[in-house]
């Protein structure tokens, strides 16, 4: 019992030792990561090779609610689509007369983007910034009461 205990720790071993040593021979560790973790050539802050940093990828991003619109009544069209597609589910006033607005899972699949120009839009129709001081409205997901996903307010989504 004592030899097949020995021979076991002995094959461990062996094989922990070969993969350090390929490891070292191909200069990366035994996953085949970078040995120089947290070193400065693993940050990129360029997507590609291009001069653009990803966080200034939509600075210049000439969206409006208004680029939704073609017609008069678009607006209203266009909350009959986010109420059809799941996106908004429900808006309500919570007992301390705050705006709510519900969203469905659709909502969340969608890009920050895209998530930030449906609030904006729901904002614009609504007028809920604007027309009241300090205007603001919670979002929560459908079936999640206990904490909301964020606000928006005049200075757009705040992510909780």
């Amino acid at each position: 019992m004592r030899i097949l205990g020995f021979l076991l720790c002995f094959a461990v071993f062996s094989i922990g030792f070969s993969e350090m040593a390929m490891a070292k021979k191909s200069g990366g560790m035994a996953w085949g990561g970078s040995s120089k973790i947290g070193s400065a050539k693993e940050f990129i802050p360029y997507f590609g090779e291009e001069q653009i940093r990803h966080r200034g990828l939509w600075d210049n991003d000439e969206w409006t609610p208004e680029s939704w619109l073609r017609e008069e009544d678009d607006d209203k069209r266009i909350m009959r689509d986010f109420y059809e597609y799941g996106i908004v589910t429900k808006q309500y006033q919570n007992s301390k007369n705050i705006h709510v607005l519900e969203v469905g899972d659709t909502f969340v699949q969608l890009s920050g983007l895209d998530q930030r120009r449906v609030l904006q839009f729901v904002d614009y129709v609504y007028q809920i910034t604007e027309g009241h001081k300090n205007g603001m409205f919670y979002v929560y997901l459908k079936g999640v009461k206990d904490e909301p996903m964020g606000l928006y307010n005049k200075y757009g989504f705040q992510n909780y």
